[in-house]
């Protein structure tokens, strides 16, 4: 291999990677599911793409439930790994409603109230879906954990940011040591 034609492949392969951005994903569920008294229901998201996620959001558009404080809700990816979003919040108001689950809102959602609507942080750190690959069943687990009250998720949606495959990174790396052979051989 010429000086030329190496230094064509490291310009590609550079190019590849810094062109490659990070992307959004976004996938949502319209399907109703009945929230019924003191039971866990789940809804789920079946994303198609792979990608190492970098950051997670996620927006209950529209849970109806009399008393929120009766819910639990979690999030939990293809992997298995759950965050809990809202324990027990609310107390006697009603719903969620346009909530987003943001890692860096400013707002707590344990110093909201119902009806939840805005963007709030949550219970625990979406930053603990960090890394994973976005592909596979993202399940919205709902808990009603106390009598009387009922309810449905009507909608939700999540939106997943992931970074860069390493594959294209990795090109960078070799096309480097690929010219700094090459620039030895030379001298």
């Amino acid at each position: 291999m010429n000086f030329k034609h190496l230094l064509a492949v490291c310009a590609a392969s550079l190019t590849t990677a810094f062109a490659a951005q990070a992307a959004v994903v976004t996938a949502s569920s319209t399907t109703q599911t009945t929230i019924c008294d003191l039971c866990t229901v789940n809804s789920t998201i079946n994303v198609t793409s792979h990608g190492t996620l970098s950051d997670v959001n996620v927006s209950i558009i529209d849970l109806r439930h009399t008393w929120d404080g009766d819910l639990s809700i979690w999030l939990i990816s293809p992997t298995g790994t759950t965050v809990l979003l809202s324990g027990n919040r609310g107390g006697s108001g009603d719903n969620y409603l346009n909530t987003v689950f943001d890692g860096s809102a400013t707002s707590l959602i344990g110093s909201a109230s119902a009806p939840f609507t805005g963007t709030f942080r949550p219970e625990q750190l979406l930053s603990a879906f960090n890394g994973q690959d976005s592909f596979g069943t993202w399940t919205l687990r709902v808990a009603d954990q106390q009598q009387l009250d009922t309810g449905s998720i009507n909608s939700w949606r999540l939106q997943l940011a992931t970074v860069p495959e390493p594959g294209s990174l990795a090109l960078v790396g070799l096309a480097l040591v690929g010219l700094g052979v090459a620039r030895r051989r030379k001298a």
